[in-house]
């Protein structure tokens, strides 16, 4: 029933021009900014605390995140639309793009909730039409809204895979010329994270993306897809890490390969904070110090 009703929903939705869309989520995120002042709070200090910016600067960065994430939710209706050539109008090292095109390695892409990270499955089918390609999805609780946003996210011909039955299809995949793509920068539970320095804390890092790529011997592409604040967007492509080539224990090629991805993700929120996903917990995993209790450090800011 709920199925049904939410399909029926977003069909509407669909059908609307973009700009009546983007209006409805900036007033959705001016309620919501209003409306939830816990959740604005975290997301204010988690900007002030990690960006070592003034009070007033990290209002207003946290402010334009809301707007810019409320985008994203709805850019989900538009996954099965999107085409590069028509959207992206700058791309930055264009020259790792042709190389990505050209990877005969297994292929791993890694991006973060910053942008319109909901488009990336429709711009990885458009870049590499001739490989399938799988996107890794963390699952919500409500079974109706998971099937539906898995519809959505596979609307563009890729296959929309529960992080937990990652390693079930996705390994097999690789190892037959398939292309992954993960959002790098979840919160991860304790079994599953590697603590790393991230945007001046230290955070939990989920190894499954390194992991997958280093028993693939994959090469890593971190890739992002910004709004340049005209209605079109900016690729930023970087320097792929070949992990056949790592040397080291196991758990310390894993790490070379989570702290790779990680820095990536930071400075690219460095770069544009404002589309960066701040209401997001980030931090709320914590280490342990060396007394085996759970760290403080940092532990004032959960977003």
């Amino acid at each position: 029933m709920l199925y049904a009703l939410l399909k029926r929903l977003t069909r509407l939705l669909s059908r609307l021009p973009w700009t009546v869309l983007r209006r409805a989520a900036l007033v959705a995120a001016f309620f919501f900014w209003h409306l939830a002042p816990a959740r604005r709070r975290e997301a204010v200090q988690a900007v002030h605390k990690h960006l070592k910016v003034s009070d007033e600067e990290a209002v207003r960065i946290a402010r334009q995140s809301f707007r810019e994430n409320f985008l994203s939710f709805l850019e989900i209706l538009h996954v099965g639309r999107f085409f590069t050539a028509q959207s992206v109008r700058v791309v930055h090292h264009p020259e790792i793009k042709v190389l990505l095109e050209q990877e005969t390695q297994p292929i791993i892409i890694v991006t973060a909730h910053l942008g319109s990270w909901e488009l990336m499955a429709g711009l990885s089918t458009d870049l590499l039409p001739r490989r399938k390609g799988m996107v890794v999805v963390r699952s919500r609780r409500n079974r109706a809204l998971n099937r539906l946003m898995a519809e959505l996210r596979g609307a563009c011909g890729v296959e929309v895979v529960d992080h937990r039955r990652a390693s079930a299809i996705v390994l097999p995949g690789l190892r037959q010329g398939s292309v992954a793509a993960f959002l790098a920068d979840h919160n991860a539970a304790r079994k599953e994270a590697v603590f790393l320095p991230f945007l001046e804390d230290i955070a939990a890092v989920n190894m499954g993306p390194a992991g997958m790529a280093l028993r693939t011997k994959a090469a890593v592409y971190p890739v992002f897809l910004l709004r340049d604040g005209k209605g079109g967007h900016i690729l930023h492509f970087f320097p792929p890490l070949y992990t056949e080539n790592l040397e080291g224990s196991i758990r310390e090629r894993i790490r070379a390969i989570a702290a790779f991805y990680t820095d990536v993700v930071a400075d690219m929120v460095r770069m544009y904070p404002e589309q960066w996903f701040w209401m997001h917990r980030r931090w709320k995993t914590r280490p342990y110090d060396d007394d085996g209790h759970m760290s403080s450090v940092g532990a004032q800011s959960q977003a």
